[in-house]
């Protein structure tokens, strides 16, 4: 409210919504996906351990799945966050849920950011995450693997926030099921455009996420 040049603190906006019957949106559960049950061979360590503030960018990746139904059926989409202001830096998405949607989605961050060695990426224990072709794209990028720990979604609680605010904010004031997988893009490019660009967030001290970012580069520009 502040960048649009309001002063009123959050009391009063809380009693001006009241008086004119404005609520927020209810946000809907998540589904819960299916999770390996012998996975002791392949899980990793919650390294992250919920510490989603970093100190810059492309250093923290969190990456999470969820569902979409289209008239042609259910939409998987794969996103992987830059933590550093929570980015969505990648988008995928398919009709099937298997290993190779998360595969894939590596790739497209290899693509953007050539230098992943070192770097940690973040998930919960999926199926799609624990297989081994997946582990094995990790190793060879030579990235940090980690995982939630089995019934703790909170260990991943910036995806589950981002695709929260995506069904909320966007997808389920659609009021019509898209028709197909390519419809389902171009509502979450729209959206993830609006997220980075338009959106201001308090934990990023009332920027979007592109500002948070762009304020980062020209402090070590001036700093180098």
């Amino acid at each position: 409210m502040k960048t649009l040049g309001f002063n009123q603190n959050e009391k009063f906006l809380r009693s001006r919504m009241k008086a004119l019957n404005l609520k927020c949106e209810i946000r809907v559960s998540k589904k819960k996906f299916k999770i390996v049950k012998d996975e002791t061979y392949t899980k990793k360590p919650n390294y992250l351990n919920q510490n989603f503030k970093v100190e810059r960018p492309n250093k923290h990746f969190s990456q999470d799945i969820t569902y979409l139904p289209t008239k042609k059926g259910m939409v998987y989409l794969n996103v992987i966050l830059d933590l550093y202001g929570n980015r969505p830096v990648v988008f995928l998405s398919s009709y099937h849920c298997d290993s190779k949607l998360a595969e894939d989605s590596l790739d497209l961050l290899k693509r953007s950011n050539k230098n992943l060695r070192n770097k940690m990426i973040h998930n919960d224990q999926g199926v799609n995450y624990l297989s081994k072709k997946y582990i094995d794209k990790i190793i060879s990028y030579k990235m940090i693997r980690s995982n939630s720990r089995r019934g703790y979604p909170y260990d991943n609680a910036c995806s589950e926030h981002f695709f929260s605010d995506f069904k909320t904010e966007k997808f389920y004031r659609l009021g019509y099921m898209p028709e197909d997988k390519e419809e389902v893009d171009e509502i979450v490019k729209e959206y993830i455009d609006f997220y980075l660009n338009k959106r201001i967030s308090l934990s990023l001290d009332g920027l979007t996420p592109n500002q948070y970012y762009d304020n980062y580069i020209k402090k070590a520009k001036r700093l180098a």
